[in-house]
Order: C-alpha cells, then sequence, then structure tokens
C-alpha cells in the first residue's frame, strides 16, 4: 500500500502539469485566432494611414524646400533701348523673368516716346519706350492740320526712327499693334530748336540789319549837319554884302 501511494505521487504531478501545459497553449492559440479573425475599426485604419502619411510628408518636405530655394533673377532688359530679341526669347536663352507681359491676343498697353532730336532742317528722330505687352509691330504717324500727313510701320524690337520734312507744330505718334488690337497712341509736339551754327547767323544778320540802321541814322545826322553849317555860311556872306 506504502509502495502505491509512494509510485502514485509521481504520476499524479507528471499529469497536472501536462493538463496545464496544454491550456496555456489551447488559450494562446485561441486568442491569437480571435485578434486574426477580428476585423479593424475605420478609425485605426485612419490612424495607421496618417501616420504613414506624416512620415512621407516629414520626408520630402526638405526636398521640396530647396527646390523653392531656385529663384530666378529679372531680365537685364531695357525697354527703351533698341535690342536684338524679344524679352522672351532672352529669358528662355539666360533662364531669367521678363516684367509682366500680356499676350499677343491682348490689345497691348501704349508706348511711350521718350523724346524728339531734331536731324538737320527739318528732320527729327523720334525715340520711344516699348509697352507692357507682346506686339508685332508700330506704327510711327505725323499729324498736322488735323490730319495724317504720313505714316510709318516699325518692326517691333525697334526703339527710334528718323523722319523727314516735319514740320514745326506737327504732333509725332506712335501706336503699339498686335493680333488683339491697336493700343491708344503716344504723341509729342515737334518744335524745332535752332543749332549753334543756325543761331549764329541769325545773329550775324541782326546785327548787320542794326549796323545798318545804326550808320545811315548817323550818315543822315552828318548831312543835316553840313547842310545846316552851309546854310550858316551863306547866311554869313550875304550879310558882309
Amino acid at each position: 500500500m506504502g509502495v502505491m501511494l509512494v509510485c502514485g505521487r509521481p504520476v499524479t504531478l507528471l499529469f497536472l502539469i501536462s493538463f496545464l501545459h496544454f491550456s496555456f497553449v489551447s488559450s494562446s492559440s485561441s486568442a491569437s485566432t480571435q485578434n486574426a479573425t477580428r476585423p479593424r475599426s475605420p478609425h485605426s485604419e485612419a490612424m495607421r494611414d496618417y501616420d504613414e502619411y506624416d512620415e512621407e510628408t516629414t520626408t520630402a518636405s526638405p526636398r521640396s524646400s530647396s527646390t523653392g530655394a531656385l529663384e530666378l533673377n529679372p531680365c537685364d532688359y531695357d525697354m527703351c533701348v533698341e535690342q536684338r530679341q524679344t524679352c522672351m526669347e532672352l529669358a528662355e536663352v539666360e533662364n531669367c523673368l521678363c516684367p509682366g507681359l500680356s499676350d499677343l491676343f491682348t490689345r497691348p498697353s501704349p508706348p511711350r516716346i521718350s523724346d524728339l532730336i531734331q536731324q538737320g532742317g527739318r528732320g527729327v528722330e523720334v525715340n520711344w519706350c516699348a509697352p507692357t505687352s507682346l506686339i508685332s509691330s508700330y506704327n510711327v504717324r505725323v499729324k498736322g492740320n488735323g490730319k495724317v500727313i504720313s505714316s510709318r510701320v516699325v518692326e517691333q524690337h525697334k526703339r527710334a526712327l528718323v523722319l523727314e520734312d516735319v514740320e514745326a507744330g506737327a504732333v509725332v505718334c506712335v501706336e503699339a499693334e498686335n493680333n488683339g488690337g491697336i493700343s491708344d497712341q503716344s504723341c509729342a509736339n515737334f518744335e524745332p530748336k535752332l543749332s549753334d551754327s543756325g543761331l549764329a547767323l541769325k545773329l550775324g544778320i541782326i546785327g548787320g540789319v542794326v549796323g545798318l540802321i545804326l550808320l545811315l541814322i548817323l550818315a543822315l545826322l552828318l548831312w543835316r549837319h553840313k547842310k545846316r553849317q552851309k546854310l550858316t555860311a551863306r547866311s554869313e556872306t550875304e550879310g558882309v554884302l
């Protein structure tokens, strides 16, 4: 009897250990199976997507900031100086920025006459600045007595034109043209200025005329003085006789 009790205790212990191990394995497998088969909530999916998007945004932000650091400088383009190429062509070559220009299908803004310079007797050089628009040509007109006396078409890159036979007081106008229409006119009155040689000639003529008048006055005074002397001498002679 005593031997049976002694032998039965190890068997009982082994049975208990096996039962506990089987229960632990079963509970672990059932929990993992329940977690695997349980559907994910929309809230957890949204949080996971947001975390992934946040990581991507944080990673991509240095790249975008380095790209935004690239800045373009304004083009070295003088709107009042004649150019061989347009500002848009220069921008493509130099990788620079042109001032705000409207397209060819928008009515252009007017050019601006900067100066009228007399050339010779009745010639005049008209200078202007380009408008802030893409254009195809310029129209240069000379007006007098309320009507157009002459008209010239000038290429888009030009900024000056010499006109012949422009009378004093004539109005010189410049307008820009493109596919959208014709701009308003920029006009200036031509008032010729005397050159140094012309001024000296006029002053010489005026001086000569004044000198001639003074000479005639002096001659008249001298003639009257001599005539008075003769009359005085004659009267004295007749008194003696």
